[in-house]
């Protein structure tokens, strides 16, 4: 039997390993667009690889449904899966596990020597733009005419974030529909209005995606302002849902550990044990000294002493440090995205085999499915349990 795989990340990584384990005697064999396997791999994490999360779950994911193929490949069994091929793993803060190396070329390495090992083959510079299913056979093209046929077909070829790729046209053309794609995981551009001169600023607080007066989400965390607008892991979280669900401004929280009346208080007692301080000089030991600069501007507060501020000021200071609200315009757009939001809907996939419902022996595994989690380690853990569930699924037909 002949298993092809178009897609040498991870998911088709870690399918092409988990098909060969399952049918040693099967011709396993990667297609990969570009000049080498795993490319996109090396970049993740920083260069670390945060590889999977020990809080992943089904529910961690959108569009919320059964991923049934992740209670087949819960993240033990990933890290599991990992160490018997030799990979030594660290466990961080908030469920992250990253390679004991801190490299993310050694995930890569490991699954390659694996791979070797088993007899995996791999095709380079195949870019394959026509997929066609007939007699129980596949037949894949690329677009120099080169043409490669196998019994089983596994589409691992990734999403559109920071990459060019031709899956979401082969699962069409193999009767598949695709959902709209967005960028997920990334910036989020706004009017300006306030933070000009915060570029490179970072702050601890709470984001809150808004559709007019009402929150869609609200994350806390870290959030780095930018010359465009916002980033951070914060805004990160919320860029999904922006992408899912749709928002127009960002609202941060600065004293997330506050109510908007305690806030009010605490700044009130504030201007009178540093009445003698000058108000440019208020916020400061509070927040960073441009973001203080720009948050007096934005209540109307000017020069003069701190214990000589209004009491309408202080409150309007307060409802700003709570509410901080910034329009937003877009994003910058899939190449500064870690995810794709949107492809082939699950409903047309069996999950606990990765089969489509829709071709008798296509599997599907990865980004190319119509499936994103948040940050930290969540989309590769997907990736890996995916690709693991389709390989395994198509061996063992």
């Amino acid at each position: 039997m002949e298993i092809l795989i178009v897609g040498g990340g991870a998911a088709g990584l870690m399918a092409a390993v988990c098909a060969k384990e399952r049918a040693p005697g099967a011709k396993v064999t990667i297609l990969e667009a570009g000049p080498r396997v795993g490319k996109k791999l090396l970049s993740t994490g920083n260069g670390r690889c945060n590889l999977t999360n020990t809080g992943a779950a089904p529910a961690s994911y959108a569009p919320a449904g059964g991923l049934r193929a992740l209670e087949r490949m819960p993240p033990a069994r990933v890290m599991e899966k990992f160490e018997r091929m030799g990979l030594q793993l660290r466990l961080e803060g908030e469920g992250r596990v990253y390679p004991a190396s801190d490299a993310a070329s050694s995930v890569l390495d490991t699954l390659r020597l694996t791979a070797a090992h088993l007899g995996v083959e791999e095709v380079t510079g195949f870019c394959a733009v026509r997929a066609q299913a007939a007699r129980g056979r596949f037949l894949l093209e690329d677009g120099e005419g080169k043409r490669v046929a196998g019994d089983r077909l596994i589409l691992a070829t990734g999403g559109r974030a920071a990459s060019k790729v031709t899956g979401y046209d082969l699962a069409r053309g193999l009767g598949h529909s695709v959902t709209p794609l967005r960028p997920g995981l990334l910036p989020v551009k706004t009017d300006g209005a306030g933070i000009k001169g915060l570029n490179g600023v970072r702050v601890k607080c709470a984001a809150t995606l808004l559709r007019g007066e009402r929150a869609v989400l609200r994350q806390e965390g870290e959030v780095l302002f930018k010359d465009f607008g916002l980033s951070g892991i914060a805004v990160f979280q919320l860029s999904r849902a922006l992408a899912r669900l749709g928002g127009d401004a960002i609202a941060l929280d600065l004293l997330p550990g506050f109510t908007e009346r305690e806030a009010g208080e605490f700044l009130r007692a504030r201007a009178e044990t540093l009445s003698w301080r000058e108000t440019d000089a208020f916020l400061l030991g509070m927040f960073h000294k441009n973001l203080a600069r720009n948050l007096l501007a934005a209540a109307g507060i000017g020069p003069g002493l701190a214990g000589e501020v209004r009491a309408e000021r202080i409150a309007l200071l307060a409802r700003l440090v709570k509410h901080w609200r910034h329009a937003v315009t877009g994003t910058p757009g899939f190449e500064s995205a870690q995810v794709t939001v949107g492809g082939v809907p699950m409903d047309e996939v069996e999950e606990r085999a990765m089969a489509s419902r829709v071709c008798p022996g296509l599997y599907l595994a990865g980004e190319i499915l119509d499936v994103d989690g948040p940050c930290g380690g969540y989309n590769l853990n997907w990736a890996w349990a995916s690709g693991a569930v389709a390989g395994e699924s198509a061996a063992a037909q």
